[in-house]
């Protein structure tokens, strides 16, 4: 039953209507069909086709598995055996590897990520540099004798080689984990000692509001931490020098053979990576996720419900810590480009509002992402956040954004009505 209040509240005005989808028919659409033709079952809206995902949890996942062509070895019979959760076994038999999957689909001379620095650097990585620095790097780990489970972490800012090294470890069936530099050595530690990791792949420091942190001497203390380290990567966000004492690999040693990588089929349910808890109740928690979950699920998450396809730009502003890394990293998945902002979203400052001269207000004209996300909704690129109503749209090839308050999450509270319109202007 309404309220009074809601009874005689005046219409809500939409934001934004969509006209044509601007890439021809969704994603989900294309699946509907599919599940038409196996099932001879027609879906004519969403409510339907869910309501018989939720029924035909088997039948489901095999169509998710088929529209986004996941190759497996092995024999599988089942999607799912009959042990209740949580102790059901997903596709028991089938072999497979999530790195393989994400280097397979781009066109080897077009762009698989571009990274974005504070100061409005740009540089893209192709897929052909991509596979050959996956390749590069695990034949490296391979010769310090790491081998499926072993762990391998990184103590990284958001760049290319934080998604190499991640990459390069799944290839060899090593579990990754990783957190950004903003963690002190012992937050770093109390997240990675637990995992005995072999291999540690760290950073001289990074950049936020201008500003170089070094973290040289943070990188000690936390190699100091983890007895079980048997081999160190230095890579050379800042320029710094490798310090006296370091017996560190730099990172143009350990990719210096660039190699098509080659990949070790796993179990379905074989450990990919490690995410840990915030920590604001407690330790840490681990939580593993393994290679056919992460593939299955984040395939359809990112190609059905936000509708990403090869040639696609897909950009949410992030740091190593936040799950939505490993996200965006599966963008790769669906054959879109990656883009990777390292620096603070409010650069050069909130309280000094100016046409910027660097920052995530400049990417947007230089990566033109099809999807959008910033952490906060200072950091939607926007004319008004600027002072100047007046200034070009900056991303018009944007097909989708999402945007929150500072304290919720994407699942959470929606964005203000202001802010989206201040958005949907800016976007376009």
């Amino acid at each position: 039953m309404s309220t009074p209040q809601q009874a005689d509240a005046a219409p809500v005005e939409p934001i934004w209507q969509p006209a044509t989808h601007p890439a021809g028919r969704p994603r989900i659409s294309e699946f509907a069909d599919l599940v038409g033709r196996k099932t001879g079952i027609t879906h004519p809206d969403y409510e339907s086709l869910w309501k018989w995902s939720t029924e035909d949890l088997a039948g489901f996942w095999v169509a998710v598995a088929e529209f986004f062509d996941i190759r497996t070895t092995g024999v599988w019979l089942q999607a799912l055996d009959d042990a209740p959760m949580p102790a059901t076994r997903w596709f028991p038999g089938a072999r497979l590897n999530y790195a393989e999957h994400a280097l397979r689909t781009g066109d080897p001379a077009g762009a698989a990520l571009i990274s974005v620095s504070e100061d409005g650097t740009t540089a893209t990585t192709t897929w052909r540099e991509l596979r050959d620095q996956v390749g590069a790097l695990s034949g490296w780990l391979r010769e310090q004798g790491v081998t499926a489970g072993d762990r391998v972490v990184g103590y990284l800012p958001n760049t290319v080689h934080a998604v190499v090294a991640f990459l390069a470890s799944a290839a060899i069936g090593a579990i990754w984990s990783v957190c950004d530099q903003d963690y002190s050595a012992s937050g770093a530690a109390a997240r990675f000692g637990r995992l005995e990791p072999v291999v540690l792949v760290t950073a001289d420091g990074y950049r936020r509001q201008g500003r170089d942190h070094d973290r040289r001497a943070e990188v000690r203390k936390l190699r100091d931490a983890l007895p079980t380290v048997r081999a160190v990567v230095h890579v050379p966000v800042l320029g710094l020098p490798l310090p006296g004492h370091s017996r560190a690999t730099t990172w143009r040693q350990a990719t210096a053979r660039p190699a098509e990588p080659s990949f070790e089929k796993l179990p379905f349910d074989a450990p990919l990576w490690v995410l840990f808890s915030s920590g604001t109740t407690g330790t840490p928690k681990g939580i593993v996720h393994g290679h056919g979950g992460v593939l299955l699920d984040h395939s359809k998450l990112l190609g059905l419900h936000l509708d990403l396809r090869p040639g696609d730009r897909f950009l949410w502003h992030t740091t190593t810590n936040w799950m939505m890394w490993n996200m965006v990293v599966s963008g790769l998945l669906v054959g879109a480009t990656i883009v990777l902002y390292d620096g603070s979203p409010t650069a050069p400052s909130p309280a000094a509002p100016r046409p910027p001269p660097s920052g995530p207000a400049r990417s947007p004209p230089r990566c033109s992402a099809s999807l959008c996300r910033p952490t906060t909704p200072t950091a939607t690129p926007s004319p008004m956040r600027w002072g100047n109503s007046s200034s070009p749209a900056p991303c018009r090839r944007c097909r989708c954004t999402s945007g929150t308050t500072p304290t919720a999450p994407p699942t959470g509270r929606p964005t203000s009505a202001s802010t989206g319109k201040c958005g949907a202007t800016a976007i376009g």
